[in-house]
């Protein structure tokens, strides 16, 4: 009888869509992405993952928020089923997996900033598009173009949460994610996402990691940058808000420059100083840290690509008598 009972078992576990596996009962799978889900292992891991993950991200949000939560949720979905299934080059089950489990994963990890952190609770806007790309050649990889956007808000009514989520909304105004409209870029992929890295009283820093592709480029390209939310000042922090006098501008490349040779040697450009003036100066280079001001750097600005996106770090102590009134505390961020 046990014998009769592990020859059942087997069976069983042979049988497609005979579970409630994944986030949903595989017995009632009725689309191709259902189907791919339960038919791939790790794909049906991953959407149980999922699952966990947005219920987790939508817990303790207000309405409005959740609402806009679970409308993100559904376009993912849409993007997700067109990108793999609808336009799929290769309609393969192992090829429609594989390219689910890539979304589902950076799905999972977007979604992972909805959290609380330092007495508020953030949530997310994201927004996604795609088209054919008009160009792709028959057999190639990269036949449809994928835009993905994500941003933290602020889930509250108060001045901080609606000065935090304008300066948020403005600042992303431009991307374009309609696959329909003509500012569409249908020859690249494109990721912007920005996470709350810093909460404090003074300051609240994000950090933005943008991606971008060109079709059949030897390899994308990306950037670093940050921004410097003020809540008593409700609005983005600007240089001044930080340095003071008419020469700080000077004074902070000479001393960027010198970290640079210091930081990184014969890795930059030579000549490098002629071109980042502005950059050093740019608050959305700026990272706050307990030794001193780091400037951040892009690929490509101060030395080669293989190098990556340096950084060079100005000590407070060579800073003290550039700051302003407020920059002391902006420094410490209280």
């Amino acid at each position: 009888m046990r014998i009769v009972f592990a020859i059942l078992a087997v069976f069983a576990l042979a049988l497609p869509h005979t579970a409630a596996a994944a986030s949903f009962d595989c017995a009632k799978a009725a689309t191709v992405m259902e189907e791919t889900i339960c038919d791939v292992p790790d794909l049906s891991k991953a959407d149980e993952v999922l699952d966990v993950a947005y219920a987790t991200a939508i817990g303790g949000l207000s309405k409005s928020a959740v609402n806009e939560m679970r409308q993100g949720q559904r376009d993912w979905l849409d993007f997700a089923g067109y990108v793999c299934i609808k336009e799929a080059p290769d309609d393969t089950l192992e090829e429609r997996g594989t390219c689910l489990l890539d979304l589902y994963n950076q799905r999972i990890s977007t979604l992972e900033d909805s959290r609380m952190l330092g007495g508020r609770r953030f949530y997310l806007h994201t927004a996604y598009g795609a088209a054919p790309d008009p160009e792709a050649e028959p057999g190639s990889y990269w036949q449809v173009a994928q835009h993905a956007l994500a941003f933290p808000m602020i889930d509250g009514e108060d001045d901080v949460a609606k000065g935090f989520n304008d300066m948020m909304g403005v600042y992303f105004a431009e991307w374009v994610l309609d696959g329909e409209s003509d500012d569409f870029d249908s020859s690249s992929d494109i990721t912007m996402s920005a996470s709350v890295e810093t909460v404090l009283p003074a300051r609240i820093t994000v950090k933005l990691d943008n991606f971008w592709y060109g079709h059949g480029a030897a390899h994308g390209n990306y950037g670093v940058s940050y921004l410097h939310y003020l809540p008593a000042e409700n609005r983005q922090m600007i240089a001044q808000d930080l340095f003071a006098g008419s020469d700080w501008q000077k004074t902070l490349l000479d001393l960027t420059v010198a970290a640079l040779k210091s930081e990184h040697g014969d890795a930059l450009f030579d000549g490098f100083e002629d071109d980042i003036a502005e950059i050093v100066t740019n608050p959305e280079r700026w990272i706050f840290g307990d030794y001193g001001l780091s400037i951040q750097f892009q690929p490509y600005e101060v030395s080669a690509y293989a190098y990556g996106a340096p950084t060079a770090t100005v000590k407070w102590e060579n800073l003290d008598g550039l700051l302003s009134e407020s920059g002391q505390t902006l420094r410490w961020g209280s």
